[in-house]
């Protein structure tokens, strides 16, 4: 069995591909010791061609998955887990690449410690190479920590461990045990996965080393304007709120829940339609404040609110305004102008 299953949805990244399939080639635990699993999701440019190159070359660690339809990255990841075989499972973005000390580690830590999840730092990195935004150090980083309580949950609901689902490593039987996936045919796939992760948790430890580096692209997914997908994000925190409600967990995390969908589903999607559009789809908004309130009408209750910064706090109060076109407009310029003076604060502090 090999050490660990690295999984990498591929989709028209025929300039970046190289970059990350020799990062993970050159990586220092050995490619013996590795399955890296591309799923090329139905690309329309030569990213199929250039992954059969790598995969005569390592036939004994590299699979290639083709895909006939896309299916997103949700799906994707989803293909390459049902033919992961190693120990542990990691998942790498294709136009990102990775230090080579990055799984040696990970799986060093996860050996030793005995933990669901081993994460490390990342930096945000622009296309030229130059450094966006650096790692962020993290005071709970060089130890395991373990959820133990349903406290300690409540903690890790709210807080997270920073990082991704790119920057982590799982022990495989933990994922199939817990019946992990990705929802297909939507992005930001990764809320999802994260949400239910942190349901299963026992234990994790943060590396506090930047071994990821997260390319930012004017084209990707995060970035583009006016992207309908961007709305996937509705779509996948209603899934959320189901499928809590399903497994019974919406009344004993209530709080936490709550909490949670208010800054996914409103406030970071109000920030990113103020943001990434140019014309604001004005119904989605209406449709959001009204799903707020059905879903939870006593949201002013939440006892985490009080830890909401001011800006966030003020979009919020977005969901009791009586909105309309001209009064949206506003509020989206003066975001846009406090977020403006913010970079540029950002900008004379890193000069």
């Amino acid at each position: 069995m090999k050490k660990i299953s690295v999984i990498v949805p591929c989709y028209n990244v025929e300039r970046e591909i190289d970059r990350c399939v020799q990062s993970l080639v050159a990586q220092s635990l050995s490619i013996s010791n590795m399955e890296l699993i591309f799923v090329d999701d139905a690309s329309e440019d030569s990213t199929a061609q250039k992954l059969s190159v790598w995969e005569a070359r390592y036939p004994d660690s590299i699979i290639v998955i083709r895909c006939t339809e896309n299916g997103k990255q949700g799906t994707a990841r989803n293909i390459g887990m049902q033919y992961a075989t190693g120990e542990y499972i990691g998942f790498v973005d294709s136009d990102d690449y990775v230090e080579p000390a990055m799984y040696r580690e990970m799986c060093r830590i996860a050996d030793d410690e005995r933990v669901d999840m081993v994460t490390c730092l990342f930096v945000r990195e622009k296309e030229d190479g130059m450094i966006a935004i650096d790692a962020e150090k993290r005071a709970d980083a060089g130890k395991s920590i373990w959820i133990r309580t349903e406290e300690e949950r409540k903690k890790y609901m709210t807080n997270g461990s920073g990082g991704g689902v790119w920057s982590s490593i799982y022990r495989r039987e933990f994922i199939i045990k817990n019946q992990l996936w990705f929802p297909e045919g939507v992005r930001y796939e990764d809320n999802y996965w994260g949400a239910f992760l942190a349901q299963a948790l026992s234990g994790y430890y943060i590396i506090n080393k930047p071994f990821y580096h997260y390319v930012i692209h004017n084209n990707s997914t995060i970035m583009q304007t006016n992207a309908v997908h961007h709305l996937d994000r509705l779509v996948v925190e209603l899934m959320k709120v189901e499928e809590y409600e399903r497994r019974g967990l919406l009344e004993k995390y209530h709080d936490e829940i709550e909490f949670n969908f208010l800054k996914m589903y409103f406030i970071n999607t109000i920030r990113i339609l103020f943001v990434r559009f140019r014309e604001i789809p004005y119904d989605i908004i209406y449709i959001m404040q009204q799903n707020v309130k059905e879903l939870f009408p006593d949201y002013r209750q939440n006892p985490y609110l009080k830890e909401l910064p001011q800006l966030q706090w003020e979009l919020l109060k977005m969901v009791e305004i009586p909105l309309n076109k001209e009064k949206i407009d506003i509020l989206a310029d003066g975001y846009r102008k406090v977020l403006r003076e913010w970079q540029n604060q950002q900008k004379g502090w890193n000069s």
